[in-house]
């Protein structure tokens, strides 16, 4: 494992995070990239859980090492299998799974894992510890919610719902959205088309500043 290290603190803040994705994209599965900024990458960390596949979240950490000096790394893993299994999904007329198989629950905020990728829609099961949750958003999606395990909040427009396992929730494109955990929670998401990153936009935005409204 080798590590690199890229100073950003007197790089223009829009330029930072296209410089810092080519550098992590440069990476050898293994390798570290040592990021030092002027306050901790909180936005970065959370664009990577969930637009970046092959970002090691388990191993993320960051410390600030004096004031106005922070140092994160962020780990490249290995996903050729993964990649491998997804492709023979992709290439499967029927896909056959489980919560149990597909299980992946992240320390630091819920974790949505891909199952299917249809023409206009995805199949996702997210996961979500106890008090994690998803923020209100209104992406252009139309969105399926089926809680298989765990109970919880749901935001549906106006409305704030106890959900719990057979909970089913339907929520039309442009219609806000959220979800929050009492226990932890195991859903399946349809979403319809395919969100794109500037549906996740708000998303990471209220993750990195911690806030569910």
């Amino acid at each position: 494992m080798s590590e690199v290290q890229l100073d950003v603190r007197a790089v223009p803040p829009p330029q930072r995070h296209d410089l810092i994705l080519k550098r992590f994209e440069e990476l050898k599965p293994g390798d570290e990239l040592v990021i030092i900024n002027d306050h901790e990458p909180l936005h970065l960390l959370y664009f990577m859980q969930h637009e970046r596949d092959d970002f090691d979240a388990s191993s993320y950490t960051a410390q600030m090492v004096q004031p106005g000096k922070w140092v994160a790394r962020f780990r490249k893993k290995d996903v050729t299998s993964e990649l491998s299994v997804r492709r023979d999904v992709e290439k499967a007329e029927v896909v056959i799974t489980s919560f149990d198989r597909l299980r992946e629950y992240d320390d630091i905020s819920f974790k949505p894992v891909p199952v299917f990728e249809g023409k206009g829609y995805r199949v996702l099961l997210v996961f979500l510890r106890a008090n994690q949750f998803i923020p209100i958003h209104s992406p252009k999606n139309d969105l399926v919610l089926l809680v298989s395990r765990g109970r919880g909040e749901v935001v549906a427009g106006e409305s704030r719902v106890k959900v719990f396992p057979s909970s089913i929730v339907i929520v039309p494109s442009g219609i806000r959205r959220g979800v929050k955990a009492e226990t932890d929670m195991e859903v399946l998401h349809l979403v319809s088309p395919p969100p794109t990153e500037r549906d996740h936009e708000e998303v990471i935005r209220k993750l990195a500043e911690g806030r569910f409204e």
